[in-house]
């Protein structure tokens, strides 16, 4: 894969995680300081 398909790729692969739960989660966890409480696997 060229390096165009590769930000390409990782662009969109890193958009559909953070629309994940545990992302909200990880993020929230760590502002508050406390550990996270995972539910996705």
């Amino acid at each position: 894969m060229d390096l165009a398909a590769a930000y390409d790729y990782a662009s969109t692969v890193m958009a559909r995680n953070m629309m994940a739960r545990d992302a909200a989660e990880g993020i929230d966890a760590f502002l508050e300081k406390r550990p996270a409480a995972w539910k996705e696997c």
